[in-house]
């Protein structure tokens, strides 16, 4: 039964979009940074928040977190509404575009939010202040779609209205400026981060829509990643079954013709593993059909 659970998550993470994949990317650092981080804060009282999180004070020497600190929620709560509007976010951006704008919308969202946070928290004297979460590349992402086509008719649960997604980006700039200057000052910091990646989106679109995508280049792309991978597993794959099949033949001269035949099938499945993974480069992974998934899933959990 473990195993079936196993198997159904590496499953749903395979045939997931890229969204699916950030979710899943998310949840685990997530669970990850609280866990080591309420284990090193008792023993030791460091904690992990500089280490993952941007911040002015601290940026020096930890460079990384322009690109860490969206992957990590610093709270259950966060983690659960930025999931639900990241996966509602990637499908509106579907309609119009492929998983891989999606990808470079939300990465360099993020790190054009974050580099003005760090500018701004320069210029305020409010070095110290963290920025984390997926909302700034969020913003990003939601406000492309809003520049693209405006008027596309939305709903909010359990709202039993439609209206133009720009009212749904305006609710949530008024919400979130609402909240900042309720809580504290230190907060607004963390609010232009978020309006500047939403900036970032809606006019970069523009530039994206007649086809100059000048800063798409050093975005990573899922599906690359994921050909290479599959490709490394199946040439593994396919070389433990010639030893095994090198074995079989020499054991016993009553074999032969089961080698022949395995070697007909492993040929063809070859076959079908090159033009899958052909298809992926070409198309992406989210437009192979449920059985050319399901195929590409079994051979890998073969090795």
């Amino acid at each position: 039964m473990y195993n079936d659970w196993i198997n159904k998550i590496k499953y749903y993470y395979r045939s997931g979009t890229e969204g699916v994949k950030i979710i899943y990317i998310f949840i685990i650092s997530s669970f990850v940074y609280w866990i080591f981080n309420f284990i090193l804060m008792n023993l030791t009282g460091f904690s992990l928040e500089p280490v993952i999180f941007l911040s002015a004070d601290k940026f020096i020497p930890y460079i990384w977190t322009l690109f860490t600190f969206p992957i990590v929620q610093k709270n259950l709560w966060d983690l659960f509404f930025a999931m639900i509007m990241l996966y509602f976010t990637e499908k509106i951006f579907r309609i119009y575009f492929n998983g891989n704008s999606f990808i470079k919308f939300f990465v360099l969202g993020n790190i054009f939010g974050g580099i003005i946070f760090l500018l701004s928290s320069l210029l305020t004297g409010y070095t110290y202040i963290f920025l984390n979460g997926a909302i700034v590349g969020i913003y990003s992402v939601l406000f492309a779609v809003i520049s693209y086509n405006p008027r596309m008719p939305v709903s909010l649960f359990p709202l039993p209205v439609q209206f133009p997604i720009y009212v749904l980006g305006i609710i949530f700039i008024v919400l979130d400026a609402f909240s900042s200057l309720s809580s504290s000052s230190l907060t607004m910091n963390v609010f232009i981060a978020r309006i500047a990646a939403a900036a970032f989106g809606f006019f970069y679109m523009k530039s994206f829509q007649t086809g100059n995508d000048f800063l798409g280049k050093i975005v990573p792309n899922f599906n690359t990643f994921y050909k290479i991978f599959s490709f490394i597993k199946v040439r593994i794959f396919s070389s433990k079954n010639r030893k095994k099949e090198k074995i079989q033949y020499q054991s016993t001269k009553s074999g032969v013709h089961t080698n022949k035949n395995f070697n007909e099938n492993k040929i063809e499945n070859q076959k079908k593993i090159d033009a899958i993974l052909d298809k992926i480069s070409k198309y992406g992974y989210e437009n192979l059909t449920k059985e050319e998934k399901e195929f590409l899933f079994n051979s890998s959990k073969k090795l």
